[in-house]
């Protein structure tokens, strides 16, 4: 019987199994699809940004504030040493200055911002149904008093604080900092000006021309409009040294391709003791097959079935989830020597089993043991967010080092940027099939001997 027939045998049994079928490429496939979708606002590629959707909420009655900072200025409460003369002034520019168009057009309508914003105006339940329901990423809710506040700040040598609010959505990370991160560009900017223009009126106060400052209010609202317009933040993506990003989709693709080719290994692990107890080993000695022959009968069942787990992930991913795998020749090489590896580790376990003569070797590296590897590995967590000692501890196990190089090829590296990957893989792969020979030779004397007697015994 030769070694290819053993895994063939062995490999029509594991995919005539329906529940190993399920928990071994059923199961990535529907965690991938649901962890892409559900986490999919903390990865983001420029090319699917798009226009960011906003609510805008006014908490101010704009016609109420207006008349309010009016009769602040009557009453002397904004206007402490400023003559009548220069309050009419001032009282002019509120008709001048429109705070509404300084921040819907002048800044929310820039060209520049509009090509990533879109914005519309409700009422502040309606903007949350729309945020809960994830048809905008975030609210920005202009304050109360922000007409009067805006108005004493522009044209008062007083300054009142104004808070602009911005709410996102929790799957809508990265495009939620995004708009907090423009609308503080706006305090900023408007907090410039107004530190110009208090200077400016302070300068004014000292040298005794305030008259002047006054007499060319048109002039200085005119800059402040000006200067709003032409200073809008500039929104400007950018690939890290060139390379292309990872989408939810592509990170969980191979996340979870490289944690469940180690369910292989504990699958494969229980087939020397199973093989055991239905008295097929047995049988296979007794017609003259070498124990090495079905060791390595199992190593290539294991590798032949992480391969196809493997296959069937990668073309689920690419053609449904749209993931984006880079140089499909580099995947199929990092594929085939985690697979390797896994068959190692697979075939170690088969011996261990067998040696101890129950399953709970098995059991235990399945539901435990595997879920400390994918953790340690990235699968659950990106690895770069973990702790120094585990992103170490992630390239001395068989899921991170596969994990390590799909991303990396993902992000458009070539193959020269993983080869110490690949070659731990290697290594650990030939390790592990090493030990297991080891191990695997102290029952081939007693086995061997087994079979002597009872030849001849019968011959006697």
């Amino acid at each position: 019987m030769r070694v290819l027939d053993i895994a063939i045998k062995d490999l029509r049994l594991m995919l005539s199994d329906k529940k190993a079928l399920a928990i071994m490429i059923m199961m990535p496939i529907i965690l991938t699809s649901i962890l892409s979708f559900a986490l999919g606002g903390t990865f983001t590629s420029e090319d699917s940004i798009g226009k960011t959707k906003i609510a805008v909420v006014k908490k101010y009655n704009i016609a109420t504030e207006i008349e309010d900072f009016r009769y602040s200025l009557s009453n002397g409460i904004v206007s402490e040493n400023i003559s009548k003369s220069d309050l009419e002034k001032i009282s002019k520019g509120v008709e001048e200055l429109s705070i509404e168009k300084i921040f819907f057009k002048d800044f929310l309508d820039n060209k520049d911002i509009k090509e990533f914003l879109e914005y519309e105006i409700v009422r502040e339940d309606e903007a949350l149904k729309l945020l809960n329901s994830k048809k905008i990423s975030a609210i920005v809710i202009l304050p109360e008093n922000f007409i009067y506040d805006m108005y004493t700040n522009f044209l008062t040598p007083f300054r009142n604080k104004v808070e602009i609010k911005v709410i996102t959505h929790p799957d809508m990370n990265f495009k939620g900092r995004i708009v907090n991160g423009i609308m503080e560009s706006f305090t900023d900017m408007t907090s410039t000006l107004i530190v110009g223009k208090n200077v400016l009126i302070e300068t004014a106060l000292e040298e005794d021309v305030i008259d002047k400052v006054f007499n060319n209010m048109n002039d200085v609202i005119d800059d402040i409009t000006v200067n709003l317009s032409n200073n809008s933040p500039e929104i400007v993506y950018e690939s890290l040294n060139g390379r292309n990003p990872i989408s939810s989709f592509s990170y969980y693709s191979a996340a979870m391709t490289s944690m469940f080719i180690l369910f292989s290994a504990g699958y494969g692990g229980k087939s020397l003791l199973e093989e055991k107890d239905n008295i097929t080993y047995q049988r296979m000695i007794i017609a003259g097959v070498s124990r090495w022959k079905i060791l390595v009968g199992k190593f290539f069942t294991i590798l032949a079935f992480t391969l196809i787990q493997i296959f069937v992930m990668v073309t689920f991913s690419t053609f449904v989830l749209k993931a984006n795998w880079g140089n499909i020749y580099i995947v199929t090489i990092i594929s085939i020597l985690a697979a390797f590896a896994v068959a190692g580790l697979g075939t170690l376990i088969a011996v261990l089993t067998y040696k101890v003569g129950n399953y709970k070797m098995t059991n235990i590296f399945e539901s435990g043991i595997i879920q400390v590897m994918a953790f340690v590995g990235g699968s659950f967590i990106p690895i770069d967010v973990l702790p120094k000692f585990i992103r170490f501890l992630s390239n001395l196990t068989i899921n991170g080092l596969a994990l390590n190089s799909y991303f990396r090829i993902m992000m458009g590296y070539g193959i020269g940027e993983i080869l110490k990957y690949l070659a731990l893989l290697v290594l650990i792969g030939i390790g592990l099939m090493f030990i297991s020979i080891y191990l695997f030779r102290e029952k081939e004397r007693y086995y061997y001997v087994e079979r002597v007697d009872a030849e001849n015994y019968e011959t006697a």
